[in-house]
């Protein structure tokens, strides 16, 4: 039988752990809810929101509202793990999005399925609520002349972006209006890209890039709102002037150009050929020596 001391020790030792556990419930577990909603509002953003909304009406892809009654959660899971997958295994849906956005890729997150699951909870959380987004409103009224130049001058790394980022045209066809209007180390021409996604979707590319190699470029230095501005404004004008422009125009000058040049150096080689024989030269000499 235990002492009435050693009872009085026991219950306290409940009493605390009965506390522990009420101030757990209490404070910690809404702590760590709030964490891990906030964690999968922050991957929505980083991953989901540069390129769409939740109610808020198509950005650069489809509003994501009520996707869920759309598709079933495996097909969602699957597409968002990769999208291109099914499209080139000719997945019905999966091609039918490809196609009335644009024919327009979507990266691949990188993420685990427990993240995507975790979104598309979030998604459809959302989705009974009100709009994640209103109607986007153009930056771009009262664009100047100048601003598109700066555009062009940021676009082409004559001026170098604020923070230190690459320019565009290390990656990107030039779309200016020079004569030569191709770059042969291009990866990416974007002469119509303005008018595929819009300024919307363009202006939240230049903000927060999707693409692994432009996000890895652009990691620590960001665009400033200027240059964003100014660079929409230049892709904008752009994009109008070079939309029936034939791709191939530039390439087709340097092949002439590069014909034309070898012509002239296989003419200037024919007129310092030799027009006697060796054997002609030594003779004469010889003939000369002989008088």
């Amino acid at each position: 039988m235990q002492s009435p001391k050693i009872e009085c020790q026991i219950k306290a030792l409940h009493m605390k752990q009965m506390f522990s556990i009420i101030m757990w419930v209490l404070v910690v577990m809404p702590t760590c809810l709030s964490q891990e909603s906030t964690d999968i509002a922050d991957l929505f953003k980083i991953k989901c929101a540069i390129c769409h909304t939740i109610g808020g009406g198509k950005l650069i892809g489809p509003d994501l509202s009520g996707v869920d009654q759309r598709h079933s959660r495996d097909w969602l899971v699957e597409f968002v793990r990769s999208s291109q997958k099914m499209i080139n295994r000719g997945d019905p849906a999966a091609v039918a999005l490809f196609e009335a956005n644009n024919k327009i890729q979507m990266p691949d997150p990188m993420i685990s399925d427990d993240q995507i699951q975790s979104i598309l909870d979030h998604i459809e959380a959302q989705s009974g609520q009100a709009a994640s987004g209103s109607e986007y409103v153009s930056i771009l009224e009262g664009a100047s002349p100048e601003n598109r130049e700066s555009g062009r001058r940021l676009f082409e790394g004559l001026h170098s972006f604020s923070n230190g980022g690459p320019s565009c045209l290390s990656c990107h066809n030039d779309i200016s209006t020079y004569f030569f209007s191709e770059n042969s180390y291009s990866n990416k021409d974007i002469r119509t890209s303005f008018s595929t996604l819009g300024e919307a979707g363009i202006k939240a590319i230049l903000e927060s890039p999707p693409f692994p190699v432009m996000r890895k470029a652009f990691e620590g230095r960001p665009l400033q709102e200027a240059e964003i501005h100014d660079l929409l404004v230049f892709l904008r004008d752009s994009g109008s002037a070079n939309a029936h422009a034939n791709p191939s125009s530039g390439y087709l000058l340097y092949g002439l150009g590069g014909t034309v040049l070898l012509l002239f150096l296989i003419a200037g080689l024919w007129i310092e050929r030799k027009r006697t024989s060796v054997n002609h030269k030594i003779y004469k000499r010889q003939i000369r020596s002989a008088n």
